[in-house]
Formats: C-alpha cells, structure tokens, sequence
C-alpha cells in the first residue's frame, strides 16, 4: 500500500509540474469565500448559511431519459434557492463520466467540452445571482452522471483501486486539471478564477479514502485553485483521515436523518481540528424548527444544504423526482410547507435575503381542447406562493378571475369550466408580474414553444439554442442553411418573437407532408427597440418551418394556433360508475371513486350525499379531468350512501344513475398486535424483534408481566455514541382499520430514558414518543398523535396493512423497559 501511494505520489508530480502555474492569489479580492480557522469568510465577515442540493445542473435524469437542463430550468432553481434565502449550492454538475452526453464520455473518447454549456450557464448565473457553489469532483455511486468507477473501469480493475492505482489517480488528475482550468464561455473567466465556486469537493459520499489519497489530491486541488477551498467527506458520519489533512478546509457530513444532537457533536469535533463543518446533506423531509432553530447560535455549524431542490417543469407544474426528499416551492402539501418554512426561518437568521416577491413570470405554454372547453398549461414563476388565471376579451382587459381562490403549480393543466368564446388567458402569480396575455379562439387550440429546447420541434438543422436574458435563443451557427421545423396538425394561424437590431432576414414556410415546403406572406413588426415580431396566416397545414436567409436574428419563441382537432356538437356520450361497486358493503373510505370514461367529457363533477336524490352532498367535486377521484378523508362508517358523476362539455351534460355503497362499521372490540405469549424463549423473542443496527446495544429478554399474567418484553440498553437503541418485529398484515389508537402497559423500571413506539402501515412509517415523564403503566396513544419520522416519504395512514411494530429507547443513559399487551383499541361505544 505505501508503495503505491509513492506510486501515486510521483504522478501527481509529473502531472503537477507539466502545466502552466495558477493565477497568482488576490489578497483583495473580496469575492472569494475564504476560511479563517474553523469559519468561512465573506468580505471580511463570518459567512454561515442555509443552503441546498440541485445536483442535476449539468445533466439531468428526470425529464425524458438524460439530457441536458434547459436554461429555464437551471434559472429557475437557482432563482428559488436565492428566493428562499439560500446563499449556498452544492451541486453533481462536475460529475460528469461515462457516458455520451457526460464531460468525459470514455477515456478513449477524451473530452466532450460541449458538455459544458449548460455547466457554464449554472456557474454564470449563480454568480450573477450572488450564489456560492460547493462541486464534488466524482461520487462514489454510480448514478447515471458517473462515478469514480468510470476511471478504474479502463483498466479492468476493482473501484477501490480509485485510490490506490497510479494510472486511475493520474486520470482523475487530469480529468480535474481540465475542469478547473476550463474557461467559461459566458463569463470569460476560468472556473479556478471564479469566485461563485466556493469549494471543490474531492467527491461525494466517497467510501475508501486513504490519508496518502487525501493528502495528495487536496494538495494539488488546493495549489491549481488557491483562492478556493477543498471540502470532503464521505456518506454518512466524519472521515477522520479528512480531519488531519493539511490541504482540507471543508468537512462534509451527511444525515439522513439529522438529528440536532448528532449535527453539534460532529460540528464541535470538526471545529476542534480546526477544520469548517458543514452538513453537505441532510434529508429536507427534517427540516424544522426543532432541528435548526438551536443550529443558528452554534457557530461550528456553518452550513446546512437540505437534499434536494427541484423547481419547475419546462411546460408546466414541477420537475418530480420519487427520492422521498425532493422538494419544491411553495411545496406539494403541509409538511413540504412546513419543511420549506423552516428552511427559509434558518436561512434569515443567518442573514440570508428573502424575496417578497416572485422572480420572473409565468407563460402560458399551451390552450388545448378538452370536450371543446379550454385546458390551460402554464410555466411557473420561482418562488410563486400560487395564481390566478384571469380571462379578458381583448388583451388589453378588462381582466376577470377565471376560478375562485388561488391555484397552484399542481394544478396545471386547468381546465376553464366556462364554455369558450373570444378570450384572452393571462397568468398572474400572488404579488407578481402577469405572464403575456394568450389569445385562444372558440374553436382553436394553441401551442407556445419557448424554444428552451428542441424537443417541441420536431426537426433543425445548422441552428442552436443559446441563453438570452431572461430567456432562450435560437440563433444560426455559421454560413450554411439554418432552419428549425414544427409539427402541429391544422395550424392556420403563426406567430414568432425574434431579436435582433434591425428587420430579420428570416422566411416562414408551411407544408402539407413536410417535405414539400411554401413560403407564405408574414407580417414583420417592430417590437421594442431590439425586437420583432413575425406573424402569418395560412390555410390549415400540419407543418411550419423557420428558415434563416441572412444575418443571426435570435428567435426567442413560436405560437402556433390550430383548429380544435376534436370538436364537439352534442353532451358526452353515457358512461357507468365503477367503484365501490354498486350494492356494495363493508366499504372502507372509500379511498376512491372511480368511473368509466364519457366520451366528449371535458371534465367531471363527483357527488356523493346521504340521500337518494343528492341533496345535501358531503362531496361535490367538480372540474376533475380523470376518471378517479381521491377523497381527504373517510365517510361516516356503518351508512348507506348515494353517488353519481355528471360528465360536461361545451355541448352539455351527462350523468350516471345514482349508486349506492354501504360504509364498514367499526370495530368493538380490541385488536392484538402482540401480547408476548407466543414466545417460549428470550432467544425466540430477540430473534422475532431484531435490534436496530444504527442504534446503540439493546437485548430483549422474556419476562414475567408487570400485569402479573404471562410473559412481557424487557429491553436493556446499553448506552452509546447513537443516543438510541432500538427493536423491530415485523409480521404478516393484520388489519385494524377503524380502531382509535395503540395502547400497551410500560414499565420503566426507574428507566429515564425517552420512549418512542412506531409502525409499518401500507410501507409507511408512523411513530409517537410518549412525552416526558410519562409514568408506569396502561399508556393509550390515539392515531392522531402519530406522526411521520421526519426521514420517511410522505403517506397516507392506512391501516388496513400494518406490518412493523417497533420501540426505541432514547437518551445517554443506560435503560430497561418492560412492555406487554401490545393493542390497537376501539372507539368508545
């Protein structure tokens, strides 16, 4: 092993002394975060921070398989971070091998620097933005932006030679050599001279570290990028080779979950080695006032990046990603809300900025037909609290709310309710600015393409798109033919937005096939004192093409209104309600309402009452455009209940005959979840409740009942560097829907530790810990008192399925529990 950290030693120095010396250090260029010790500093000042995750500004997974972010997107999420007060990024971007779309594809491809565009434009803008990015340098997974696997797969070897063979450190060398020198091509600067990149980080959550590796590379890092930092760390708890290394200034330590006692301990040992601590991820499902309201004193803790933001979709609502800690802004329900606010309380009591307003505004991207009423897309705005669609018959107003109350990002595509005439559509964000106004005939459908990206057209050639301000730009790439094509049956009506200083030498051209192309008259307006607008008319075709005859004109988007492909002249056709079935009884909920489709619907309106003939409804939802309804909460067990669905379109409506279902009465008597009877041993007991691996010693043992019948469970902890312990059992399903909580007998024995019994239910977790000073005996938890851990993805409580019964002693003190008569108890009767 010392041979080969020799080994690897020596190429660093070949590597080291075969290129051009760094920039000279500016010891006045306050733009650069510094470290002082165990801090950061910024213009002089301690620079402590609330911050967050977006690893996918490179390249992306989540929209249509791995490409490139479009600018908008890259824009907006940086938007919402500064919007939310945040001040710090840290981000995949630089982890980019192994495959065709990434930086370095394959060592024997060499360098795809067109990667880069998207890379530069993150950089750019965080700067403009004054963000401050923390960039791992490879991952120790393989995720679909690559891995420190991709520089030992060449030589056939194993991933832990990523840290010992010369060849692959000599590669990775290189391959950081090149990024940290590469010149931005929007800010002209190399990236090791760009003050937006705080830290770069040897890589994320790697797993194998030497001291000979750490040293090696933070020592060349830290000479080729002297005004920046170096940071490490690995996934979970502190690397302690990162904590004697000369050239590390940045600890990184992840948490999924943190905890407010695990985050000081490891900040005061990073701080005691003199090294800057920060929380490089924790999971954002934990955010709280719990867990970082005691942080904001504790000046060893310099930054907290929750995991991960994701902001909008480039056509409409949000960008999902299923990790369970993906969050967006304002965010999807309460605990996103509630989560997101505690963010936000961190980031201003560290003197982060918050917007009070939104930043940029919405579009509206598309105006389809749905049963010939009008189904609105639009694009959202960063940091927009929710909107409001207004209608107008010009586009000059007057403007008139089109829906009571406010909608949300999630509720795009929304569907105007109100037969269509000559209306203008604008989109007006809460205290921001109204997207352009979107003109949609009675019978037409409208298309807008941003022209963010490619993907909307269906054909290009000699053309690019490049960032403009605010917005994208299609523009020529060099002398040959230059054209961009769309597909979109029955246009007849066109309209392009183009910069440029003086009047465009571009032509408009339509097709029938798409092969055989004419060029229609367009009328060439100014618009401003650098742009135009192009419109025409035409008889209907399937295909528009723009084509570049001379200069560079920049075209910013297109707008395409098209005859309503599906028009309707009479109500929906008949359809049949589904479930629950009609007649049927014992039913739970209903957890939902389904239905067969209604062909021409434009959308449906659920309602379910106690009466024959609906009145009085307890749910009456209208403006649904599936065939499924999910309601908040059950109906009144143990009734019989009337529904139907009325189906509607621009023609009139449909209904189903009125069905009846009859609800599942609750039970009466208790549910045994385990009474500890069917154990013969303590050994059979430990084997069925298995200790938590992450917490401290815990052995359950089989005893007498503190009731003085039959056997209970003793768990004796021995206490530990976790501050927990715990046991798991995890059984068949047992059904206890309509019980009113769990209830068991505890006996502390003089124990002082806190105790918190959680459960499995449809693969969610639920957990209650029993407040301070609970005392000995029958404790009764109802399930309102259960709650999510903050780690677990957010669920419904369904207990039909409960599968996991858990309990978890917590504290530094050793401990002995004793619980029997585990039950899930009924209501009163």
């Amino acid at each position: 092993m010392k041979n080969l950290i020799r080994m690897a030693a020596v190429a660093l120095t070949v590597l080291t002394t075969a290129v051009a010396a760094p920039a000279p250090a500016n010891a006045g260029d306050r733009g650069f975060v510094t470290r002082d010790g165990s801090h950061l500093k910024l213009a002089g000042r301690d620079f402590r921070f609330a911050g967050t995750n977006i690893y996918w500004l490179g390249l992306d997974e989540n929209v249509g398989g791995v490409d490139y972010p479009t600018f908008f997107r890259i824009r907006d999420a940086i938007d919402t971070a500064k919007a939310m007060g945040m001040t710090v990024i840290r981000s995949h971007m630089l982890v980019s091998t192994g495959s065709p779309k990434t930086l370095l594809p394959s060592k024997d491809a060499g360098f795809n620097d067109a990667a880069f565009r998207t890379i530069d434009y993150a950089v750019a803008y965080a700067g403009k933005a004054g963000i401050h990015l923390v960039l791992p340098l490879t991952d120790n997974w393989a995720y679909y932006h690559g891995g420190h696997a991709d520089f030992t797969a060449p030589y056939g070897l194993p991933e832990s030679a990523f840290y010992t063979d010369p060849r692959v450190i000599a590669d990775y060398q290189a391959y950081v050599w090149h990024i940290m020198h590469h010149v931005n091509g929007l800010t002209g600067k190399r990236y090791v001279d760009d003050p937006a990149i705080m830290a770069w980080e040897l890589g994320n959550e790697l797993e194998g570290m030497t001291p000979g590796w750490i040293n090696a590379n933070a020592a060349a890092f830290s000479a080729w990028a002297p005004r920046q930092l170096i940071a490490a760390g690995r996934q979970f708890d502190i690397d302690p080779d990162t904590l004697v290394a000369p050239d590390v200034d940045i600890v990184d330590v992840h948490y999924y979950p943190p905890t407010t006692p695990k985050v000081t301990a490891d900040a005061a040992t990073v701080a005691a080695s003199g090294k800057v601590y920060i929380a490089g991820e924790y999971a954002s499902t934990a955010a709280s006032g719990s867990l970082l309201d005691p942080l904001v004193a504790d000046r060893n803790v310099t930054g907290m990046l929750s995991w991960s933001l994701f902001g909008h979709h480039d056509r409409s609502g949000f960008v999902q990603h299923d990790d369970g800690f993906t969050f967006h802004y304002p965010g999807d329900d309460e605990r996103m809300i509630a989560a997101n606010r505690a963010q936000i309380a961190y980031a201003e009591a560290l003197g982060g900025s918050v917007a009070t307003r939104p930043e940029g505004t919405p579009l509206i991207t598309a105006i389809t037909k749905r049963g010939g009423l009008n189904v609105l897309q639009w694009r959202g705005a960063a940091f927009a609290d929710g909107y409001r669609v207004q209608r107008a018959r010009t586009p000059h107003g007057p403007w008139r709310a089109a829906h009571d109350g406010l909608l949300s990002d999630n509720d795009t595509p929304w569907t105007d309710l109100t037969p269509p005439g000559t209306t203008w559509y604008r989109v007006v964000p809460v205290n921001g600015t109204p997207s352009p106004p979107l003109y949609a005939g009675a019978a037409e459908s409208v298309l807008t393409d941003p022209l963010e990206t490619f993907g909307i057209a269906d054909g290009h050639s000699g053309v690019d798109i490049r960032p403009g301000p605010g917005y994208a730009v299609v523009r020529p790439t060099g002398p040959g033919p230059a054209w961009v094509s769309w597909h979109n049956p029955g246009t007849h009506r066109i309209r392009f937005d183009v910069l440029a200083a003086r009047r465009p030498g571009l032509t408009l051209q339509v097709s029938a096939d798409g092969t055989a192309w004419r060029t229609v008259a367009a009328h060439v307006d100014r618009r401003g004192r650098t742009g135009f607008t192009i419109t025409a008319t035409t008889p209907a075709v399937d295909h528009v093409r723009m084509v570049w005859t001379a200069g560079d004109a920049g075209v910013s988007s297109g707008t395409f209104w098209a005859a309503d492909p599906a028009p309707v002249t009479q109500p929906p056709a008949a359809f049949e309600p589904v479930s629950p079935a009609a007649g049927a009884t014992g039913v739970i909920g209903p957890r939902s309402y389904s239905w067969s489709a209604a062909p021409g619907a434009g959308y449906y309106t659920l309602t379910v009452s106690r009466r024959p003939d609906l009145t009085d409804p307890v749910i009456s939802a209208t403006g649904l455009d599936t065939t499924t309804y999910t309601p908040a909460e059950d109906l009144d067990p143990a009734t019989t209940w009337y529904w139907n669905v009325r189906a509607t379109n621009a023609a009139g409506s449909t209904a189903t005959p009125v069905a009846t279902f009859t609800t599942r009465a609750l039970p009466t008597a208790p549910a045994t979840i385990d009474d500890f009877e069917g154990y013969a041993t303590s050994a059979a007991l430990a084997e069925a409740y298995v200790r938590n691996p992450g917490g401290d010693a815990v052995t359950p043992s089989l005893v007498a009942s503190p009731s003085g019948t039959g056997h209970a469970m003793q768990l004796d902890v021995t206490p530990g560097a976790a501050g927990y312990a715990g046991v798991t059992r995890t059984f068949s399903p047992i059904d206890i829907w309509g019980q009113q909580g769990i209830s068991f007998l505890l006996d502390r024995s003089g124990s002082r530790a806190s105790v918190t019994i959680q459960f499995v239910a449809s693969g969610a977790y639920w957990e209650h810990t029993l407040p301070e000073g609970t005392p000995s005996g029958t404790v009764r938890v109802p399930f309102t008192a259960f709650t999510q851990p903050p780690w677990a993805p957010t669920a419904t409580l369904d207990l039909q399925h409960v599968t996991q019964l858990s309990f978890y002693l917590g504290g530094s003190d050793a401990g002995r529990l004793i619980v029997d008569d585990v039950e899930a108890y009924p209501v009163p009767g």
